[in-house]
């Protein structure tokens, strides 16, 4: 391997890593949520509302992030995001009620708004091909290996120490981290590639092709916006709360519970890989992604009607769901804008994009948990189910639409 290629090795793994740790420090309070209903005597909903804060939050920071990139360079904001998410983990378990925690969360969803798309720039500006796509696929493995490692480390935690070591022990990670980053990455992120050189000498010039606004209405990309939504519907917010699920179905314990959760998580890396895989074979990403919303579909369908029969049966579907979404996300976020926006614009869509699926997660973290203690999950899955095929339908339709343009090599 070149010196070259190992440099972009390295970059995408500390992109990775920063990322991956980063989201250890959303997702612990998913794999803390049952003990704090407890220890709190909190309603269901009111508890979903503290996710709920982060994915508002969040999903705005989203919408922004690409745009602030162009005044604070990537690789300072990534540094000051895990510093900060840090100290927000160290001083959530400490807080006396729900409103400061969600106050805390929603802090912690504007900050690391900023990862993907630091990560996308970063990327977009030293790496050239197949390691740029690569790296953006890489980076839908992020939720996947956070969740099962954030499983895995709470169900430890919480069974031996208690559920608010959990945040201490993922604020110290974060900490580290921070360090490793700040003493590696700058003079790796430096090299600037030819193509990248050759795009903002272009833009200096004043012969940018086509303005942003200009290019969000071709490509078919608001049936792409649209399916992100749909899958921050099926794919965070149910991930969230299948501990309670397995807990209130089967009557497994807590920490039963989100032990064999880890299963959904680890399979779910096989979904970002798979789907980085078939969008480099299959041509339209509209299709593709709307196979998988009917699949998710499918999976929730047989859930409904296998309600309470067999917990492996539910981990299963759980699972398949999981790698399906994850799937859809890898063609809608990661590939999408590569194939078809040039290198200065991918980040700021990746934000656009990312900024309605962290509205999708939003809408389900609460109204999941308020589903779920008023109509019970039968109902819940009923709702689940409608909107996968819904999804689908729409980005089957979508397909038809799709402007037939030179598309950008994805390697």
């Amino acid at each position: 391997m070149s010196q070259n290629n190992r440099r972009s090795v390295l970059i995408i793994f500390l992109a990775w890593l920063a990322y991956m740790i980063s989201y250890l420090g959303r997702s612990d309070y998913g794999a803390c949520l049952l003990e704090i209903i407890s220890e709190t005597g909190a309603m269901r909903a009111a508890a979903g509302m503290v996710s709920s804060s982060f994915s508002l939050c969040n999903a705005f920071g989203q919408l922004m992030s690409g745009f602030i990139l162009r005044k604070i360079r990537p690789v300072r904001l990534i540094f000051v995001e895990l510093i900060s998410v840090g100290l927000i983990n160290l001083i959530f378990p400490f807080c006396g009620n729900l409103a400061l925690m969600a106050v805390l969360w929603g802090i912690n969803g504007c900050l690391q708004s900023t990862l993907l798309c630091s990560a996308t720039q970063i990327f977009t500006e030293t790496l050239e091909e197949p390691y740029l796509s690569r790296g953006a696929v890489m980076m839908n493995t992020v939720g996947a290996s956070g969740g099962m490692l954030n499983y895995l480390i709470s169900w430890l935690i919480i069974k031996n120490l208690g559920w608010r070591y959990v945040f201490i022990n993922v604020g110290a990670l974060l900490a580290v981290t921070a360090v490793i980053w700040q003493c590696v990455m700058p003079p790796r992120a430096d090299k600037r590639n030819p193509e990248f050189k050759a795009d903002e000498n272009d833009a200096e010039d004043g012969e940018e092709k086509m303005p942003l606004l200009k290019q969000l209405s071709l490509y078919g990309t608001v049936f792409v916006i649209i399916g992100a939504f749909f899958v921050g519907l099926l794919r965070e917010s149910v991930s969230l709360w299948i501990p309670t699920f397995m807990n209130e179905v089967f009557s497994l314990s807590s920490a039963s519970s989100v032990i064999i959760t880890i299963f959904v998580p680890c399979l779910q890396i096989c979904g970002a890989l798979l789907g980085g895989r078939l969008g480099r074979v299959f041509k339209s990403l509209h299709l593709v992604s709307g196979l998988s919303f009917a699949l998710s579909g499918i999976c929730l369908m047989t859930l409904l009607l296998t309600l309470g029969i067999s917990p492996a049966l539910s981990i299963v579907l759980f699972t398949v769901n999981a790698i399906s979404m994850t799937a859809a996300l890898t063609f809608l976020l990661s590939l999408f804008p590569i194939r078809y926006f040039g290198r200065r614009y991918a980040p700021i869509l990746v934000g656009i994009i990312n900024f309605f699926v962290h509205s999708g997660d939003f809408v389900a973290s609460s109204g999941i948990g308020f589903l779920s203690e008023t109509g019970g999950w039968s109902v819940t899955l009923t709702v689940l189910t409608t909107a996968a095929f819904l999804a689908a339908i729409i980005m089957l339709t979508g397909n038809h639409f799709v402007f037939n343009h030179k598309n950008h090599s994805i390697g």
